[in-house]
């Protein structure tokens, strides 16, 4: 499966996993449904939010990780 880094976009993250919206909005991040999601990634959202973006790439990588076995 794909691994999320700081340049995957918003909106790539959101198809990977039904969970990643739940994640990401437990960051402030409301990114589904928003139109910037297509252009802004992981790194440009956490750093607009002042979120720790190597936590942020954890958390979603475990969700993956989580969902392979």
């Amino acid at each position: 499966m794909a691994r999320i880094d700081k340049m995957t976009k918003m909106a790539d993250i959101l198809a990977m996993h039904p969970q990643m919206a739940a994640v990401l909005a437990s960051y402030g991040l409301h990114c589904q449904g928003c139109g910037g999601a297509r252009h802004e990634s992981l790194r440009q959202g956490a750093t607009n939010h002042g979120l720790d973006v190597d936590e942020l790439i954890a958390r979603l990588n475990a969700v993956l990780d989580a969902s392979d076995s």
